[in-house]
C-alpha cells in the first residue's frame, strides 16, 4: 500500500512514478507483490521439474500453470500444516489467482540472476520458456523474433538441487535450509546498481544484515552502509517527505472544495493532518535539491513534474495554505483522471466530491520505496555469512 494501511492504492497527482523509479533503482527486483525469498527458488525447480519431466501433453504452458497451482496447495497453511505467512494465492486456494507465484517473481528472477537473459540481452518471458520446452520435442518452433528455439542453451543452470520432499506431493515451506540461505545470498550480493555495474546495488549490500528496527530505508543506519547510493538515496528520502506533503495538500484540497464550493460542511480532518505532516517533513522536502531529484528519476509526465516543483516552492515558502496550488493540482488529478478528477471545477468534480468520505481517505506517509517488502524478503538472510 502506497498511503497508509487503510488507503489502499492511491495515486491521484501520480507520485507512484518517483515511487517506482527509485525503487527499481534501489532495490532491483523487487514488488510490492513479493512475500518471501524462497519463491525464487520454488518457480526455477518447477521450470527444472517440467523440463525432467515432458508431460502430456505437450502444452507447457498450461502444465506449469497445473505445478504452480498445485505448488499453492502444497505451501497453503491448512488444518494445522503448511506455511502460515507469504503463500501467494494461499487464502483463495483451489481457486485460480491473477498473479501467480511466477507473474510476481518474474523480474526478480532475471534481475537476480536465477534466470539468464536472451543471446539478445533481453529478458526470457513466460511464453518463451514454454516454447523453449516444447522446442525439446519440436525442431521447428521460433521465438518471437523467427529465431530457432533449438539451439539456444536452457536459461536456468548452477541452480541449487531441490530437497528431497520436492517431488513428493506434501506440504512445502517457504523457509530457506542453510544451503539456499547461502546460495540466495551469494545471488543477491551480486545485484548491480542499474546504472553504474561496477558497483553494487543497495539490496546487495544489505543482505545479512538485521533490518527489521529500520522504518525507513533512508534511515541513518542505512545511509552508513549505502556507499555510493548515500547521496541518492538520502534524496529518495526527501522526495519520499515532498510525497507526504503533497498527499496531504490533496486531501485538504478536496476538503476545502467540497465544504467552500459545494457547500457541503466538513470536519477539518484533512487539513489539520497538513499541518501535522508539514511539521514532521517540512524540513527534508525542502533540503531536497530539485534539480539533482530529476536526475535521479529521469522524465516525467509534465503535470506531474509541475505539481512536485510547485509543492517543493511551497513548501520552501513556509506556505501554510494549499490554495494556490489548487490549479496544478486540478491539472495533474485530471491528467491522470479525467472525469474521474475530484479537484475538476465541473459538475463531474461535484459529484466525485459528493462521493468522496475523508474518514475512508487514508492519511498522508511518505512513499516506501517498498521497504517493508525488501525487509520482509532480507528477513529470510539475516545473519548469513
Amino acid at each position: 500500500m502506497m498511503f497508509g494501511a487503510n488507503a489502499g492504492v492511491r495515486d491521484e497527482v501520480g507520485f507512484l512514478i518517483v515511487h517506482q523509479r527509485y525503487s527499481d533503482h534501489l532495490f532491483p527486483g523487487t514488488s510490492v507483490l513479493h512475500t518471501r525469498l524462497r519463491y525464487a527458488l520454488l518457480i526455477p525447480w518447477l521450470y527444472q521439474s517440467l523440463r525432467a519431466k515432458r508431460p502430456v501433453p505437450k502444452d507447457f504452458a498450461q502444465a506449469f500453470v497445473d505445478l504452480e497451482h498445485a505448488l499453492i496447495g502444497r505451501l497453503q497453511f491448512k488444518e494445522g500444516a503448511g506455511e502460515p505467512d507469504g503463500v501467494i494465492g494461499g487464502d483463495v486456494f483451489p481457486r485460480a489467482i491473477s498473479q501467480p507465484p511466477a507473474y510476481v517473481y518474474w523480474t526478480a528472477l532475471a534481475k537476480w540472476g536465477l534466470i539468464s537473459t536472451r543471446p539478445d540481452g533481453r529478458p526470457w518471458s513466460r511464453s518463451d520458456m514454454a516454447r523453449l520446452l516444447a522446442a525439446g520435442t519440436k525442431k521447428s518452433l521460433l521465438d518471437d523474433d523467427d529465431k530457432p528455439l533449438e539451439t539456444v542453451a536452457w536459461p536456468i543452470t548452477g541452480m541449487i538441487e531441490a530437497p528431497p520432499e520436492w517431488n513428493g506431493t506434501g506440504k512445502l515451506t517457504l523457509e530457506l535450509s542453510d544451503p539456499e540461505r547461502e546460495f540466495l545470498a551469494r545471488k543477491l550480493r551480486a545485484v548491480r546498481s542499474p546504472t553504474d555495474p561496477r558497483e553494487p546495488s543497495l539490496l546487495s549490500r544489505l543482505v545479512g544484515r538485521p533490518l527489521s528496527d529500520v522504518s525507513h530505508c533512508w534511515n541513518d543506519e542505512i545511509l552508513g552502509v549505502a556507499g555510493n547510493e548515500t547521496v541518492r538515496l538520502k534524496r529518495a528520502g526527501q522526495a519520499a517527505a515532498l510525497s507526504a506533503i503533497g498527499r496531504a495538500i490533496y486531501a485538504a484540497l478536496v476538503e476545502t472544495l467540497k465544504e467552500e464550493r459545494d457547500k457541503r460542511p466538513q470536519e477539518r480532518a484533512h487539513r489539520e493532518d497538513l499541518a501535522k505532516i508539514i511539521a514532521e517533513w517540512g524540513a527534508p522536502a525542502a533540503a531536497l535539491d530539485f534539480a539533482q531529484f530529476l536526475d535521479d528519476v529521469g522524465h516525467l509526465p509534465a503535470p506531474v513534474e509541475a505539481a512536485l516543483r510547485e509543492t517543493h516552492a511551497w513548501v520552501r515558502s513556509k506556505a501554510k495554505d494549499p490554495l494556490p496550488l489548487l490549479g496544478v493540482y486540478e491539472k495533474a488529478e485530471y491528467s491522470r483522471k479525467g472525469d474521474r478528477a475530484r479537484l475538476a471545477n465541473n459538475q463531474f468534480g461535484v459529484d466525485r466530491r459528493m462521493e468522496w468520505q475523508a474518514d475512508k481517505h487514508g492519511y498522508a506517509e511518505p512513499l516506501h520505496y517498498r521497504w517493508g517488502n525488501v525487509k520482509r524478503l532480507l528477513r529470510d538472510l539475516e545473519g548469513v555469512a
